[in-house]
This record gives structure tokens, sequence and C-alpha cells, in this order.
């Protein structure tokens, strides 16, 4: 092998012929060696399971949130490969983006990446937020950081009397995926950590892995059940209460879509009762036809907003669903 051969050979060992690729690969190779000797090196598990070693040095630790910033590899090797029954010799390639959500093994948190530091080209840096709020949609498990947007104290006087209105506004970072872009709309009404709010805008554009959405304080029923964060209840959800006798007694229910568009045409049923009538409780949309188990409606609004169908006999109503119209 000539001189110049083995030039080229030591050159693309170190990275290639261009010196920022040489650089690249330098910084690289130290973090590699900071994951294992520095007092900043920690553990990530994604939400696959898999385990890596990252690097999480502190930002920013105000009030409302706390930042950090992660550096981790763009693959390095599984530590809990043997584990999964992945290869433990073979880089796998972990995928960290914005919007996803790890827990910090050491600490036992969950945090959410929302930015990625784009001047960095040898591995992964970005901004991570403790998130440990907690939002169940249909059934499954997302954790986002709820934090501060505005708060005002919006009291009223007349004569000897006070009172305030809700004026508590958070905005919630969370996952983007198919499931959480069907649920979050506006007007839609989430329950999080026990506490209702209702969703004021939904900032999709600003990432493509990652929704920022801006939620209201809103009034919580205590004689009805809390939010249960489902997008369809096509799903028999059966509430069941106890009559004085002890007996079980299934409290009827109106089934079909949460959220419907402007000019849609739906169904809903009723589950639990019998020998009543429909009502609609304003002029969003009207009756197509319906008999004595069922109604079929259509949307004549353009607008978004909400209806309510309550199913009634005897002047009683025996069960109340709200559908939720999105914006065209």
């Amino acid at each position: 092998m000539s001189a110049l051969e083995t030039l080229k050979e030591r050159i693309n060992y170190n990275g290639g012929p261009m010196q920022e690729q040489r650089m690249n690969l330098d910084k690289l190779r130290s973090l590699k060696k900071a994951l294992w000797y520095s007092y900043q090196a920690q553990t990530a598990i994604l939400t696959d399971n898999r385990e890596f070693r990252c690097l999480i040095n502190h930002d920013k630790l105000k009030e409302d949130y706390d930042d950090k910033i992660i550096s981790i590899p763009y693959d390095d090797i599984c530590l809990n490969a043997a584990d999964l029954e992945l290869p433990t010799d073979v880089e796998q390639h972990i995928g960290m983006k914005v919007g996803d959500v790890f827990t910090w093994k050491e600490t036992d948190t969950r945090w959410i990446i929302i930015q990625e530091i784009l001047e960095e080209n040898a591995y992964f840096r970005g901004t991570i937020r403790k998130a440990e709020d907690e939002v169940i949609i249909n059934g499954h498990p997302y954790y986002g950081y709820l934090g501060k947007w505005s708060k005002e104290a919006l009291w009223h006087t007349k004569g000897l009397n006070s009172w305030s209105e809700m004026g508590y506004e958070v905005v919630l970072y969370i996952t983007k995926n198919e499931e959480t872009e069907d649920f979050f709309h506006r007007f839609q009404k989430v329950a999080i950590s026990d506490r209702l709010w209702e969703v004021q805008m939904v900032n999709d554009i600003t990432s493509d892995t990652m929704l920022i959405i801006y939620l209201k304080e809103t009034f919580t029923n205590e004689f009805e059940p809390m939010y249960n964060n489902t997008t369809d209840n096509n799903d028999s959800q059966e509430e069941e209460t106890e009559d004085e006798n002890n007996e079980i007694n299934i409290e009827p229910t109106i089934l079909g879509n949460d959220t419907v568009s402007p000019f849609d045409n739906a169904t809903y049923t009723i589950e639990n009762a019998g020998g009543g009538n429909w009502i609609l409780s304003n002029t969003k949309a009207k009756i197509v036809s319906e008999t004595e188990n069922s109604i079929n409606i259509l949307i004549v609004s353009a607008k978004s907003g909400s209806i309510e169908i309550k199913y009634v006999r005897d002047n009683d109503v025996l069960a109340t669903k709200t559908v939720v119209i999105k914006s065209l």
C-alpha cells in the first residue's frame, strides 16, 4: 500500500475527506466516552422499552417548568438488547425526535423533547422538559407538560356580592400521532390529573411530531362521571348504580360519535332504555329520521360548536350526549 493510500485510509477512519466530517466524528467519539465517564451521564428508557446512555445537563429551572439539555447518539448499543432479544453487538438506531417522551431511569421521571438544537450535527441534542401530567386517550396513557399559559382573577362585584369567572389557562405539550390528532380539537373537553379542561386552540403547525394545545379551566359536574377521554363511544359503556335494595341498575347511555364535522350525517342509539323520543338542544343540526331506539341527524351548521342529544320519556331526560362540531 502506497503512502497516499495509507493516508486515505487514515482520513476515512477519522470521518472522511471533509474537515467537518472529521470534526463531527471526533465530537461523537468524545460524547460516547462521556456517556460512561461523565457526571452528567444518565440512562434514557424509550417508549419501546429500549435503554440507551445519554448526557443530561441543566438548562433552566423555573417555578412553572424544568428544562434540561439531552445529548444522545443517533445510533448506539442498546443496554438491554439481550432482554429484548435484540442483537447485543450491533448499534441500534435510536430515532429520538421532538415530541418523544422518555423516562430518565436514574430519577424515575418522564421528559418530553420540546425542541431540537439543529446546529448540532454529530449527534442528537435537544431541550427536554419534565412531563409528569398523564392524559388517558382511548385507554392509552400519554404524558406531557402542562404549564401556565396565563392566569387572571376575573372578579366581579355587584352590590355586596362578589364572584369570579374561570380564567386559569394552561398549555399542553404532547406527542403528535393519529390518535392525539383525532382527539384534540376546539371545544373538546379533556380530563387531566382529575381536572377538566376545554381545548381553546390546537397548534399542529409548529412541529410535525408534537402538539401544542391551549386549554382553559372548565366546570366539573360532581353528579356526572369525569370525561373518559375517548374519541368514539361505539363501544358499550355501562354505568352501574346500586339502589336501596342493593340491586344493580344499568343507566341509559346514548352511543355514537363524540365529534362530527359540518354537514355530516350521524346516527345515535339508546342503550338500556326504550319507549322514549329524541330532542336536539339547538338548530345546528336537524333530525332526518328517528325511531324509539335510534336517531339520524344532519349537521346543518358550517361553524364549530356543540349540540346536545337528549333521550326523553314522560318528560324525564333519561340520557344526554354532547356532540362537538369541528371547524371546517
